[in-house]
């Protein structure tokens, strides 16, 4: 069996080719050879091509034929066009910002993307809604209308993926530089409540795969991808302050000031929830957590003590402190002004009848 994975270098690519050569494919990958690869076993054959542009992916490809394609990279309308008629079965990955709702919170009502987004969530209408988001969405439509007529299609939505590698380092780091230069205090927008979904590289590999073992389940389906758990920002920075030895003690400050945490959120905007449904990938795959979530970020937290980033990526860390401690000294200033308001707290009382005597149609509160 033959399979041809497009991309391979990225965080989850390394697990889709373990994935691969275990269920005894003979792997190819496919990428522009621009990023290191040296952990990619030897045995896996390098094609050098870009799959942003059917000019040069085409020749690269020409004659070949394969059991599976994976397309995790590039522009995948192309791909689905030029490989289609070399394989019965394309596997192709996208991203979360189809949903209306999601990249702009107050284009829909009430006010934020549904939670959570599942995949009969509406989608954008038109490029308007955004652009970016709009131009995802017409590529997934072109990938699956090859299916039935070209071959078996599957399309896979990836969430914030985390892990060895990730993209964007920054969403962790903005945490660890704190805990490194020992910054205990920190300033999260709305106490960090926000949850937005992530998906552990391994485990996220490991939901493609399942594509792969089962193609007739997954025949003509959009599938969303995530963890089965998922964590607040709060609780994120919290475990990663923990793996390096250090505790958090967050100041939650109002979203519209938080500037300095911009960088954690999708499209560095709005505090609101963007929350996969993964039912159907669980149900019609069987997909679960192979690695605990938990335990993910920790070795994604061993991984970058190894290999920090770049130190710009420190350097625009640091530059947010100043900002951060002025809104944290204006917190505490406004905080301890409202504790000494004339605080009242009810005493919690349930809703429910509890009477003191057999035949009574009243309790001693008359409920």
């Amino acid at each position: 069996m033959k399979a041809l994975l497009i991309g391979g270098t990225g965080p989850t690519g390394r697990f889709l080719i373990k994935g691969l050569l275990d269920r005894g494919y003979e792997v190819a990958m496919l990428n522009r050879g621009g990023r290191d690869d040296s952990h990619i076993p030897a045995e896996v054959e390098r094609i050098k091509a870009d799959p942003h542009f059917a000019e040069s992916l085409a020749p690269a490809l020409e004659g070949r034929r394969f059991d599976v394609v994976i397309g995790a990279y590039g522009r995948i309308k192309i791909v689905a066009d030029v490989v289609t008629p070399l394989t019965d079965r394309l596997i192709t990955i996208g991203g979360m910002a189809i949903f209306r709702g999601f990249a702009h919170p107050a284009s829909v009502f009430p006010t934020g993307a549904t939670i959570p987004l599942s995949e009969t969530t509406p989608l954008l209408r038109s490029p308007e809604d955004h652009p970016f988001g709009y131009k995802m969405l017409e590529a997934e439509r072109h990938v699956m209308s090859h299916h039935g007529k070209d071959c078996n299609v599957s399309h896979f939505r990836y969430p914030l993926i985390y892990g060895e590698g990730q993209v964007l380092p920054i969403r962790f780091w903005w945490f660890l530089q704190r805990a490194l230069d020992k910054r205990r205090r920190v300033a999260l927008p709305d106490g960090g409540l926000t949850i937005i979904s992530n998906g552990f590289a391994e485990n996220m590999a490991h939901a493609v795969l399942l594509g792969v073992d089962k193609p007739e389940a997954s025949a003509g389906k959009f599938y969303n991808c995530a963890d089965q758990r998922q964590f607040t920002l709060a609780q994120i920075g919290e475990v990663l302050f923990d793996a390096v030895g250090e505790k958090m003690e967050i100041v939650s400050v109002p979203d519209a000031v938080a500037s300095h945490a911009r960088v954690l959120q999708v499209f560095n905007d709005e505090d609101y929830h963007r929350m996969f449904d993964t039912f159907p990938l669980q149900h019609d795959l069987g997909y679960r957590d192979n690695v605990d979530p938990l335990e993910g970020l920790r070795r994604t937290v061993e991984w970058y003590m190894k290999n920090p980033p770049a130190e710009s990526v420190a350097a625009e860390v640091r530059a947010q402190y100043a900002i951060e401690d002025a809104l944290i000294a204006l917190q505490d200033e406004a905080f301890e002004k409202m504790k000494q308001l004339d605080h009242h707290e009810p005493e919690y009382v349930h809703g429910y009848a509890h009477p003191k005597k057999m035949g009574e149609t009243r309790d001693h509160r008359g409920r």
